[in-house]
């Protein structure tokens, strides 16, 4: 008789140690896990320390209203104010918004040859 071990001991031992890899990944993923969230934590705290510290220049510029052609709508203003505070970071202020006299620009254009295209 050889000497060798038993089918079912080989088979208990190989699930006992999948299981037991399964639980060790699972640890050290949740401690990962904690450990980026602290980095995000204190990463999201040090910008709004400099949000805080940026928001007496963003509300002193934002105190002059700007001058608005008749006839844009509310909405319009409200993107481009957000586009240019998204883009500048709060160093640039509208001063005033009025609509191009007859100028098409390539937006205008490409829709007029979509529209316009035979089928």
């Amino acid at each position: 008789m050889s000497t060798s071990p038993s089918v079912l001991i080989v088979v208990l031992t190989g699930i006992v140690l999948v299981f037991a890899i399964l639980v060790l990944l699972t640890i050290v993923i949740t401690v990962q896990g904690k450990i980026f969230s602290s980095i995000e934590k204190k990463k999201n705290a040090q910008a709004a320390q400099k949000v805080v510290a940026a928001a007496p220049v963003v509300k002193a510029a934002a105190a002059v209203a700007p001058v608005i052609e008749a006839g844009i709508s509310p909405e319009v203003i409200a993107a481009i104010t957000a586009a240019i505070m998204a883009m500048g970071g709060g160093k640039y202020t509208l001063r005033s918004l009025t609509r191009a006299k007859g100028v098409n620009g390539p937006w205008a254009v490409a829709a007029t040859i979509t529209e316009t295209d035979p089928f």
